[in-house]
Order: C-alpha cells, then sequence, then structure tokens
C-alpha cells in the first residue's frame, strides 16, 4: 500500500475533522429537532374507539433549555385537543429548588387543558436526593401524579404503575374485575411489559430515549435496563400491546444522534 502524500494526509484529516464538526452540529440540532408523531394503534381490548392521547416522556429538566424545549413539546401536544394527556416518568434528574421549579413552569400549559392530564415517575425521578419533592410539586401543579393507582374516565380504566427498576411496581392493584374493557397502563420502563396482566388493553412507556444516540437508521448505541428490548415505536405482538415513545430529554450531554426526540399522538382503535 502506498504512502500518503502530506497533501493527502492534510486533507483526509480535514474531511475527518470536518465530519466531526458536522455531525456535533447535527446532534445538538437534533436534540430540539421535535418530532410530533401521530399513529393509530389497533387494540383487541379497547371499546372507546377514536380514543386520542397525547404522549410525552423523558423530559429530564436539568437546564432552563432543556426546560423551554419541555415546555414547547407539551403546548404542541396539547394544541393537538387530545382526550388524554399522559407523561411517561422521568421529569427531573436533581431536585434542587430552581430545577424543581421547572416543572411547574413547564407544566404550566396544561392549566387550559380540557382533558385529564396524569403522569408516573420514572427511574430519575427516583434517583434524585429528594424525589418526595418532585411529589409535591405535582401535587400542586395541573397533572395527576399515578403510583399504582388507577383514573377512571368516560368509561375508561387509566393505570399509573410505579417505576420497575426502583422495585415499585405493582401488578395485582387492578384485577380483570375492578377495570373497564379499554384499560390503558402507563409504566415508565417497556422491558416489563412481559409482567403485565393480560387483561391490559395497552402499555404505554417511555425511558429508552429511542437510543438517543444512534446510527443511521436508527439502530441504537445503547439503551438502559429496563429498555433494551423494546425500544422505540409500536410492538402489538408483546404480551400486551406496547408503545414506546423516544421522549423529549436526553441524559448525560444534551445530544441525540439519528434520533428525534418524540411527541407522541396515539389514536387507539378498536381491531
Amino acid at each position: 500500500m502506498s504512502k500518503l502524500t502530506r497533501r493527502q494526509f492534510v486533507k483526509t484529516l480535514g474531511a475527518g475533522a470536518a465530519a466531526g464538526v458536522v455531525s456535533a452540529t447535527y446532534s445538538g440540532d437534533c436534540a430540539n429537532w421535535l418530532s410530533l408523531e401521530r399513529s393509530e394503534l389497533k387494540l383487541p381490548r379497547w371499546d372507546a374507539d377514536g380514543y386520542k392521547v397525547a404522549l410525552v416522556a423523558d423530559l429530564h429538566m436539568n437546564s432552563m433549555s432543556q426546560m423551554i424545549r419541555a415546555r414547547k413539546a407539551i403546548t404542541i401536544a396539547l394544541n393537538e385537543r387530545p382526550d388524554l394527556f399522559i407523561i411517561a416518568g422521568d421529569f427531573i434528574n436533581y431536585s434542587t429548588p430552581t430545577i424543581l421549579d421547572f416543572i411547574s413552569d413547564s407544566l404550566e400549559p396544561l392549566n387550559d387543558a380540557k382533558c385529564p392530564c396524569l403522569a408516573v415517575l420514572g427511574n430519575h425521578d427516583y434517583a434524585c436526593p429528594r424525589p418526595d419533592l418532585i411529589i409535591e410539586r405535582l401535587k400542586h401543579s395541573p397533572v395527576r401524579l399515578l403510583r399504582n393507582e388507577i383514573f377512571e374516565t368516560q368509561g375508561i380504566s387509566l393505570v399509573g404503575v410505579d417505576d420497575a427498576t426502583e422495585g415499585l411496581q405493582d401488578y395485582t392493584f387492578f384485577p380483570e374485575d375492578q377495570v373497564s374493557k379499554s384499560c390503558l397502563v402507563v409504566l415508565h420502563e417497556p422491558d416489563y411489559v412481559k409482567h403485565m396482566p393480560s387483561h391490559a388493553s395497552l402499555q404505554i412507556s417511555g425511558h429508552t430515549h429511542g437510543g438517543q444516540i444512534c446510527l443511521p437508521f436508527g439502530y441504537a448505541m445503547h439503551t438502559p435496563k429496563g429498555g433494551r428490548e423494546y425500544i422505540s415505536g409500536w410492538y402489538p405482538k408483546t404480551q400486551v400491546p406496547l408503545y414506546v415513545t423516544r421522549g423529549v430529554g436526553t441524559v448525560g450531554l444534551d445530544v441525540r444522534l439519528f434520533c428525534r426526540p418524540e411527541i407522541s399522538i396515539l389514536t387507539l382503535r378498536s381491531a
């Protein structure tokens, strides 16, 4: 193999540097390039045909810019006029006063919501030094927090299962004879769908960020415990049907690569 000339070496080095700059610029922009994704999900156990759910997850509001992104995502989702608004866990990573204020600031648009607004907590919420402060802040917000609880509305049972990686989940508090045929379950981590009772109509999850850093065509480089089997999108053939959103925020560096943040609008259909 012939040796590189000095000029060829410089050109190669320059091309690599340029590719790195482009990649860094794209990944930074990608983290704020919100994708509004509308899906119709056909469910074998579902009576409320056409019910529209707005879903966001993994807000991870640890800076002002991340809070602004989360508030924008919430506003976009709310403008779709859903029948239900869900936040599927991981509001913040730290429970300092300033970051706790981001919860209130980001959720302010939901004061005008014409539908129920529900949420569960995620593993990062519980990893905060003071998760009780997050819970207290949500009590004074327009969002109803469900921690192994059921919320009934319009003949639909909305079930919030508490965080599974923290071992707080409970699958026994919503037996089949105490919930509607239309039973929607929110659980932060998707992989625990294998434990979900079969009478649940649909599980909605986040947690994975879709991988956050992906190769082209969306191949995830890494996903966390509890999100390694089901990473992004619609899985109709799991224990119960499952939808996993890529979420809004990030963990670590505030970048995404080939994995845009997602605002999900799910129209639920009777199969």
